[in-house]
Parts: structure tokens; C-alpha cells; sequence
């Protein structure tokens, strides 16, 4: 026997008919004859060297050798129908599988998912919000939104945006019985903590030369969607970064009380992380291009109209 694959007609005959033990059955899901049914099995039986089918005078009766070949051959085909259909269903579309921590992904990136459909109508997005470090490796994951400063082993990384935080509170707390002027006035307020930040209320503080501020009370979130909402709420003054904050301080539900000090504290941003490699698929930097663009508006990276007249 020749050690190619027999000829896949035959092998397609041979599988719906084994299936359905009826030549004409098979015939009509393959959409062909009865005897050229028949002819393709008499011609996979030949290239094996095997009968696969007892034909009895109304029905077929598989041979031993037939039930082991279909033992075989039947699930690889179950395999290729449930290929097509994954890969049917899925249309023209790439698919970017994207991690993010929870309070970037549902401040900042679900509001703006829109825009990057808009902008990429052959890229669908499924992203996964949690701040485990996941191994590109081994997981179906495209890409990482990380928060820290950088230094990650074994992965590549490109800077989205510096965090620049500053401190924020609602229209009302500013205003209120205790106003907001300098960062001395801290100390008549709650303070609000994000304890996924990298930089603390207490360090913000001595780098601006306010170290001696204490402030009436604290309260700490593990996440600063929470943090946010509490200060918009009036619960206190938050320390946060910009970029996160964007839509609240649109919307006008936060303001930054007083013209914050330059404060240089740790080189904390966001970044993009994928698997090593010098070269990005195209739906990655698309992902990579939309995301620099709207998180620095004015920043030098190529347009998303621009990337995406490319990919098309």
C-alpha cells in the first residue's frame, strides 16, 4: 500500500456510509448516486486491501477491519465538520483576545470598545479583565494591558501612557464647608486610596512637601473604579491617574481642586504586552496603534484611520 492518504472521495463515502450503513443514505447527504457510492467504497477497498462492508441482500454489515477504520477515521471527520462550523460562524473577522486589569477595562475600555469596532470593522474583540500575568505560551491570549513599570521577563512591551496622577474630588466636596485650596486643606478631609497604585497618598504628599498633612480619615479600595465612584459620590479626595479618571472629569462628576505641585514619583504607566517577536500580526498592531492613540490624543503614533486603510 502507496503511503499517501487514499483519495478523500472515497474516504468520504466510505464515512457517511459507515455512519448511516446505507448506501443511499450516504448518497444523498453527499449528493451523489447510490453506485458511484458504491464505486468510491470498491476503490478505498482496493487501495487498502481490505473488505470494509458485508453486503447482504438488504443491508450492510460492517467488516472487522471496516469497524476499525471508522473507529479511526470517524472522529477525525466529526473533527473537520466541527472545525468548519467554528470557522463559519466566525466570518471574515480576526478575533484579538485581550487581558486587562478590572478597573482599566471597565473605566476606561468599554466606553471606548465602540470607537476601535468603528475603526476596525474586521477585528472583534474578547477580553478578559483580571490582573493575573498570563503566559503567552501556554494561553489562547493575544495580548495584556499591565500596569507596573515595565519590567516583565520574556514578553514584549510597548509604554501606552505615563500615569500622571493628581488629586480629584467632587464639585461639591471642593465647594463645601471645608474648601479645597492647596494640598494642605487635605487634612479636613477623608482621603481616598487605590491600593493597586503604585504610588501612595503618603508619597504624593512628601515628594509635593506636604508630608506633615494628616488627613481626618481613610479609606482604601482594591480597585480604582470603586475609588473613583466613592469620590464622585463626595465620600472624599482621591489620588488617581488622569488617563483612568478622563470620563469622570468630563463629565464634570470629579474636578481637580487646586493647581496640584509637580510631583516626580515612580514611573508607573500602562503598557501593552505580548509574546516575544520582533513582528506583530496586523490585528495586534492595529490593537497596539488604537490603543496609544487614545490614551495621547496628541501623540506622534500613526492614526487608527490611518492603520486601518492599511489592513483593509
Amino acid at each position: 500500500m502507496d503511503a499517501t492518504l487514499p483519495p478523500l472521495p472515497a474516504l468520504r463515502s466510505f464515512e457517511a456510509a459507515a455512519r448511516l450503513m446505507s448506501f443511499k443514505q450516504a448518497s444523498d447527504e453527499l449528493h451523489v448516486t447510490p453506485s458511484a457510492i458504491s464505486h468510491q467504497i470498491e476503490k478505498l477497498e482496493r487501495t487498502l486491501g481490505v473488505r470494509l462492508f458485508h453486503r447482504l441482500n438488504r443491508r450492510l454489515m460492517l467488516t472487522d477491519a471496516g469497524s476499525a477504520y471508522i473507529a479511526k477515521i470517524g472522529p477525525a471527520f466529526d473533527t473537520i465538520r466541527s472545525a468548519t462550523d467554528d470557522i463559519s460562524t466566525r466570518g471574515t473577522t480576526d478575533i484579538v483576545t485581550l487581558t486587562a486589569p478590572p478597573s482599566f477595562a471597565e473605566l476606561w475600555l468599554l466606553p471606548r470598545i465602540g470607537n476601535f469596532l468603528a475603526s476596525f470593522p474586521d477585528i472583534d474583540l474578547r477580553i478578559e479583565a483580571t490582573l493575573r500575568l498570563v503566559d503567552f505560551a501556554k494561553e489562547p491570549i493575544d495580548a495584556s494591558i499591565r500596569y507596573g513599570t515595565g519590567h516583565w521577563p520574556g514578553v514584549r512591551s510597548k509604554q501606552l501612557v505615563v500615569e500622571k496622577l493628581v488629586p480629584l474630588c467632587s464639585p461639591g466636596l471642593a465647594a463645601g464647608d471645608s474648601p479645597l485650596r492647596s494640598p494642605a486643606d487635605l487634612s479636613n478631609h477623608i482621603l481616598i486610596h487605590s491600593e493597586q497604585r503604585l504610588t501612595s497618598w503618603s508619597t504624593w504628599l512628601r515628594a509635593a512637601g506636604f508630608e506633615s498633612v494628616r488627613p481626618r480619615r481613610n479609606i482604601r479600595f482594591s480597585q480604582s473604579g470603586h475609588s473613583l465612584k466613592a469620590a464622585a459620590n463626595g465620600l472624599g479626595v482621591i489620588l488617581e491617574s488622569e488617563a483612568m479618571a478622563r470620563d469622570h472629569l468630563q463629565a464634570g462628576e470629579l474636578i481637580v481642586p487646586f493647581n496640584p505641585p509637580s510631583v516626580d514619583t515612580a514611573e508607573a504607566a500602562y503598557y501593552v504586552v505580548t509574546a516575544p517577536g520582533e513582528t506583530l500580526p496586523p490585528k495586534l498592531q492595529a490593537l497596539e496603534s488604537w490603543l496609544f492613540q487614545e490614551l495621547n490624543p496628541d501623540g506622534p503614533d500613526q492614526s487608527a484611520g490611518e492603520l486601518a486603510s492599511e489592513l483593509v
